[in-house]
């Protein structure tokens, strides 16, 4: 028989897993019947998630059977595949997520790697504090990427923008997202992924 040890720390993870459920729990119950979150309870809500992501992703990876996991990345990797075969453009915002996609077959000429948020004002709420030459070269990167998807759009190519949940700058560039398609005059499809490493590259 073989046996599984829990450590210690795995122990304590899962105990502190249990007290943000019971958390969560008490939160739910006060917003019933219409389960509507405002602005402090959404914060509450999100930052108890991450919580337990962080405290039980180091568990499920240990624990879980790994044929569940490789079905799972086998599926999503399936899905990128078809994204492949569309011959679209892909926009992500971190340059070493390009060498994955390259990796896996995308063609490394359709892939727009944005650096950060694609609006400029949104540096400016990170850091408000930016010197002015800082800004400057901001704007101009900001600037040349919209460029390029304007071009984009009006040769009717698709655009598709991968993102990972739990990534800040991605989040940003979700919420930016309405704006960047009414500046470019075209819709972004979007292809969720919980982290690059499912690739396996």
């Amino acid at each position: 028989m073989v046996i599984f040890k829990i450590n210690s720390q795995e122990v304590q993870a899962i105990l502190e897993s249990i007290d943000i459920l019971l958390e969560i729990k008490c939160l739910i119950r006060s917003i019933v019947p219409g389960s509507e979150l405002n602005e402090t309870q959404m914060k509450l809500f999100k930052s108890s998630l991450n919580s337990l992501k962080s405290l039980l992703e180091p568990l499920f990876s240990k624990f879980l059977q790994t044929e569940v996991i490789e079905k799972m990345k086998n599926e999503k990797f399936i899905e990128l595949k078809k994204l492949m075969e569309k011959e679209g453009y892909i926009l992500i915002s971190a340059s070493h997520s390009k060498k994955i996609l390259k990796n896996v077959g995308f063609n490394p000429l359709k892939i727009i790697v944005s650096g950060g948020p694609l609006i400029i004002e949104d540096y400016l709420e990170i850091n408000p504090n930016l010197s002015k030459k800082t800004l400057l070269g901001i704007e101009r990167k900001t600037k040349n990427l919209m460029d390029k998807l304007k071009k984009i759009a009006r040769e009717g190519s698709n655009i598709t923008f991968i993102y990972m949940a739990q990534n800040e700058t991605d989040q940003v560039i979700l919420e930016e997202l309405t704006e960047i398609q009414n500046i470019i005059g075209k819709d972004i499809s979007l292809f969720k992924i919980s982290n690059w490493k499912i690739f396996g590259v």
